[in-house]
């Protein structure tokens, strides 16, 4: 992969967002929607011609550049497809759902849906998931706010942000 040399692991305490939302969760707002643009809207990377050799799955050139090629990292599109299924939930009668347009509609719900299905399942996150016994309710109850062992977002979007096409 182009980006395999920024990689780094790093410990990350996920946020659970039950007692304090995050800006990515709710209804669309231009604060929100920014937040999410923010993390992919620069998805689309140029990379050298001797990068793109060494890729599994080929790709063309920039049209009029033929020492650079296009490439477009699935962590960004993954981004782009939850903001998609966001955007649906909590606007379900939204113009950009409303439309033959297969790119636009259902259709690319759907395809978002099951793309992050099958990077979940590549990904494999195997963090356990601890439980605490609510004493008020009776019930053993998840916990949400744990530490992960990730790879760093923000090297990779630095990475992708210099490399924007």
């Amino acid at each position: 992969a182009p980006a395999q040399h920024v990689i780094e692991p790093q410990n990350v305490v996920f946020k659970g967002g039950f007692v304090k939302p995050t800006i990515y969760q709710g209804p669309s707002s231009p604060e929100s929607d920014k937040a999410w643009q923010d993390l992919y809207s620069f998805g689309i990377s140029r990379i050298p011609k001797s990068s793109a050799a060494q890729l599994v799955n080929k790709t063309v050139p920039i049209p009029g550049d033929t020492d650079h090629y296009v490439v477009g990292l699935d962590v960004f599109h993954q981004l782009h497809c939850l903001n998609m299924l966001r955007l649906h939930v909590f606007s379900p009668n939204a113009t950009m759902h409303n439309t033959d347009d297969p790119l636009q509609g259902t259709v690319h719900l759907s395809h978002c849906i099951d793309s992050l299905r099958q990077s979940i399942m590549c990904s494999v996150d195997i963090t356990p998931i601890p439980w605490v016994w609510d004493f008020k309710d009776k019930v053993a109850r998840p916990v949400a706010d744990i530490q992960h062992t990730c790879r760093n977002f923000e090297k990779v979007r630095e990475w992708a942000k210099e490399k924007h096409l």
